[in-house]
């Protein structure tokens, strides 16, 4: 599909590593509790009821292994007619019609502390003096409260129509980016143009209104 790197969002890779932290601790002690219940070292809890320590041990320790290769799951990636945004629970295609222009943006300054609650200053500590990569977008491909619901709230622009992609290399990713978008566009200018294309039209179509992702 020719496609581009995968840069790893570091901001999921840190949110899956806290919590596969608290579900193992979580998975150890509920499972801890029921081992010896169920040998009949401990009289409590008495069956049926300790059958919910095994049953939640067991969904915490599969949340567990969940969130240890989720993180591979989290990236974005520029393909060869769109931006991919993969997360652990979703993949978007991002039409490169939509994209106005990149930016680097100080993460800092980006999502003041002021702004943030507390356990969101916390998951951005330590990309504080970081620098991201702004995809500004004339349009978003989803509806705003859908992104919300399944894309973090700290990976939207809070500024503009866009993303911020927290990324270790994010040099790496505009260049790669811009070199895509540049081969899309030139492409796209090349194409014939329909023998009653007005002038309108073809402005409407260089601008990508009216056009699906």
């Amino acid at each position: 599909m020719d496609a581009g790197s995968r840069f790893p969002l570091l901001l999921y890779g840190r949110t899956l590593r806290t919590s596969r932290r608290a579900a193992f601790a979580l998975a150890i002690l509920l499972l801890g509790l029921w081992y010896p219940v169920s040998l009949q070292w401990l009289a409590w809890p008495q069956p049926p009821a300790d059958g919910w320590l095994m049953a939640g041990g067991v969904v915490s320790l599969a949340f567990a292994l969940f969130t240890t290769f989720a993180p591979r799951a989290a990236y974005v990636q520029p393909l060869r007619d769109h931006l991919r945004l993969s997360t652990p629970i979703i993949r978007l295609a991002v039409s490169y019609r939509r994209i106005e222009a990149t930016r680097p943006v100080d993460v800092a300054r980006t999502f003041p502390r002021e702004s943030l609650r507390p356990g969101e200053r916390r998951l951005l500590a330590p990309f504080a003096g970081m620098t991201a990569l702004a995809v500004d977008l004339a349009g978003l491909p989803m509806r705003p409260w859908l992104l919300r619901l399944f894309f973090h709230r700290l990976l939207l622009s809070p500024d503009r129509t866009g993303f911020v992609f927290i990324v270790s290399d994010w040099i790496e990713l505009s260049r790669q980016l811009s070199g895509r978008l540049e081969t899309w566009r030139m492409a796209q200018q090349s194409r014939p143009r329909s023998p009653g294309m007005g002038a309108a039209d073809i402005l409407r179509e260089t601008s990508g209104e009216g056009r699906s992702p």
